[in-house]
């Protein structure tokens, strides 16, 4: 089913039908992130809504890559050769530290994670920590860049060439795996634009990256194991190399790849269901652009269309959606322990961080809320605010009243805490009045009524409630969508 959404691309300008209010403010930072503070909002109401959209992506644009870690370049004897978790802690580490930046500045990461759903890698077919670093670093620094940079850089990426068996392709037995999916899944799509000769002839041109120095892991080109004779691709005829097929691919069909990305890009931020008029003309934008990414996500974001009320609450939150929204509400930073714990949790639920199911990633959507996942993630959800909610008491109680103006009202407490994590409130008032049920912990009502009960009460009993009203919460329906 097609998305219905008839606004357009204009950027859009507030209006008493189309206010800017508190709810597109949630709409706009659960897509770009994992939610929004109370005090988050009230600075973003202050703003123009274009200006602070085109804020957001320059400086997620303009954002280094993470700070390289200390091993990143470290040899294979620099690692303990005798202990075959070591690359499994860097990674847990490593991703941990990842998470924590995206919850604080997680634009350009979000985009980031959306591009290793593309340009798939996967971390358990390659297991060695310095190319971890060396794949996330590139998805970063091509985030919102160029699109033809970075599939130029992908192929050539030390986990990619491992994992689609670039490092086996030579001249006396070409690999097509890097080839077809090159064509398949990172630019044109399935049957769109190539043939299956073109495939082979590719695989041809990407010959020669196969000296593998295993004292090293560096891999380097080698001519000797280059098919140095001339290739016919897209009807052309020439002794294409690697770059030459790049430069021909996004020069004979830069606008099929563009319309293939931005559907992409389209489904995964605005609906799944998609919407060809508008992907098409985000498309155009592309092109035009000389394949430039940031002139999409600044068009895309700030336009009438995405603000547009119909796509409140269209987008079904994955794995690392869910739990990430509750870190960002808490404030919370991970240490080693809760980390590890929170990887494991997506990871068990099928979304293990930089190693997708396979190489067309994760189908997303509805894929992750079925029956069975959703029973997990409810038992997830109770471990993980159980854990942060009584190994921090006093910060849970400090959120609850900076959340509510420390109020006794005891409604106002559970609408105003919950609204936090919706975008524009829970579907139904019986939803509030279960909630309000679940905090009150069976508390007679004349504690509430005549303002009895209060935030300064005892501190395991507020935790007690706080934990009761997540309980009840991760039940709802609406909380896995924004």
């Amino acid at each position: 089913m097609a998305d219905c959404n008839l606004s357009t691309l204009d950027p859009y300008s507030p209006r008493q039908d189309k206010p800017w209010n508190e709810e597109r403010v949630k709409h706009l930072y659960h897509r770009l992130g994992y939610g929004i503070t109370q005090k988050e909002i009230g600075e973003a109401l202050s703003r123009d809504p274009v200006e602070l959209v085109h804020s957001l992506l320059d400086h997620a644009y303009s954002k280094p890559a993470m700070d390289k870690p200390y091993w990143a370049d470290w040899h294979p004897e620099q690692f303990n050769g005798e202990d075959e978790t070591e690359h499994y802690q860097i990674y847990n580490r490593f991703v941990t530290d990842w998470i924590n930046n995206k919850i604080q500045d997680p634009v350009r990461d979000k985009i980031a994670f959306f591009w290793s759903n593309i340009l798939v890698t996967q971390w358990e077919s390659y297991y060695y920590a310095p190319y971890l670093y060396q794949y996330v670093s590139l998805l970063q620094r091509n985030a919102l860049g160029s699109y033809k940079t970075m599939i130029r850089e992908i192929g050539l990426d030390n986990s990619m060439l491992i994992y689609l068996s670039g490092v086996y392709n030579h001249k006396w037995d070409p690999n097509e795996n890097y080839a077809r999916e090159l064509y398949e899944l990172f630019t044109l799509g399935l049957d769109n634009g190539y043939t299956e000769q073109d495939i082979r002839e590719t695989a041809r041109a990407f010959t020669g990256y196969n000296n593998f120095d295993y004292d090293n892991m560096t891999i380097t080109y080698s001519p000797n194991t280059h098919d140095n004779e001339e290739k016919t691709i897209f009807g052309e005829t020439a002794n294409f190399d690697y770059n030459g097929v790049i430069d021909l691919l996004f020069e004979k069909k830069g606008l099929l790849i563009c319309r293939h990305v931005c559907k992409k890009i389209y489904a995964h931020f605005v609906n799944a269901d998609g919407n060809l008029a508008i992907s098409d003309q985000l498309a155009d934008i592309m092109y035009a652009n000389n394949f430039e990414l940031l002139p999409v996500f600044k068009t895309l974001f700030a336009s009438e269309h995405f603000f547009d009320g119909l796509e409140f609450n269209t987008h079904i939150k994955s794995h690392v959606e869910y739990f990430s929204a509750f870190l960002k509400q808490f404030n919370y930073h991970l240490d080693d322990e809760d980390g590890n714990a929170f990887i494991w949790f997506c990871s068990s639920l099928g979304q293990t961080y930089f190693d997708p199911v396979d190489v067309a990633g994760w189908k997303e959507n509805k894929t992750w809320i079925d029956s069975g996942s959703l029973l997990v993630r409810w038992l997830y959800t109770g471990w993980f605010t159980g854990t942060v909610i009584w190994e921090n008491k006093d910060m849970i109680v400090q959120y609850l009243k900076d959340l509510t103006n420390d109020s006794n009202d005891v409604e106002f407490v559970v609408r105003t805490v919950a609204d936090q994590f919706f975008v524009n409130g829970l579907s139904s008032e019986s939803d509030y009045d279960n909630l309000l049920i679940a905090f009150k912990a069976d508390l007679p009502d004349n504690y509430f009524e005549q303002g009895l009960w209060n935030l300064d009460w005892d501190q395991d009993f507020i935790c007690y409630q706080t934990q009761l009203l997540f309980d009840a919460m991760k039940r709802l329906p609406d909380i896995a969508l924004c």
